[in-house]
């Protein structure tokens, strides 16, 4: 199992970054993981208006049910 994260900083500052964190999953497989973590990124673009734009996800692997 995968949880999703993303890594987004400011276009204006760029050392200012968040992590975003999924809250659908966990995901069976890697590349449903990559799959939800580029859709998360567009979000993040849409939401922000530009503003802030992601650079980084990352598919942390977790054992049994923790989140």
């Amino acid at each position: 199992m995968f949880k999703t994260l993303v890594l987004a900083c400011a276009v204006a500052s760029p050392t200012d970054c968040w992590e975003y964190s999924d809250t659908r999953g966990p995901y069976a497989t890697f590349e449903i993981c990559q799959q939800r973590a580029y859709e998360m990124g567009n979000a993040i673009v849409e939401i922000e208006k530009g503003m802030v734009l992601p650079k980084r996800f990352k598919c942390e692997k977790i054992e049994g049910t923790q989140l």
